[in-house]
């Protein structure tokens, strides 16, 4: 009796125990998506205002010319930062170099006044132009978080006496020189 006592509580057991237990009568996801816009931004400010006044005591100083503010929220992408001459001079194409902005006579030449670019940054890392006063490159931005962040100033040196600032080639006059900025991304 026992036995069958036993068997129809388990028999019963068995069919009561599905109304009580837990069922799933419904089973989907639910899909989110979102994305973050990528920021990039590049300021240049100018400090140069007043004109070069090219004379023996010129040589061989350094001068900030501008400084510059880089931001980017994708630190995936590489920077890089270009700053090349923006006129062309007897010196050759590529050449950082003030030239004179009147007609060359024959007995004065215009010689080019040629100058040295150097970027330095908050962190003192420094990119100059070669000796031959060519373009500067440099990567752009150090890894702060989740984004690429530099600040840094552009500066002029001129040649040393020395290094061939003569002042006795230069012909009196104005001179012009521009260097062109470009941040690209890789």
């Amino acid at each position: 009796m026992r036995k069958r006592l036993l068997l129809s509580l388990a028999i019963i057991l068995i069919f009561i125990s599905p109304l009580f237990s837990q069922r799933i009568l419904f089973s989907d996801i639910i899909p989110l998506r979102g994305h973050i816009d990528i920021e990039e931004k590049f300021e240049l400010e100018l400090n140069q205002q007043e004109n070069f006044k090219f004379s023996t005591e010129i040589a061989g100083t350094t001068h900030d010319i501008a400084s510059y503010s880089f931001i980017s929220n994708s630190p995936l992408i590489s920077y890089r930062l270009t700053l090349s001459p923006g006129v062309v001079t007897p010196l050759g194409e590529g050449i950082f170099a003030f030239r004179n902005t009147r007609v060359a006579t024959s007995d004065r030449p215009n010689s080019p006044i040629p100058f040295k670019l150097s970027v330095t940054t908050e962190t003192r890392e420094m990119t100059v132009s070669d000796e031959e006063f060519r373009t500067v490159q440099k990567p752009i931005g150090s890894r702060v978080g989740s984004q690429l962040v530099e600040n840094g100033i552009i500066s002029v040196t001129f040649p040393t006496e020395k290094e061939g600032f003569d002042l006795q080639e230069f012909s009196s006059g104005a001179y012009e020189a521009s260097i062109a900025v470009e941040v690209s991304a890789d």
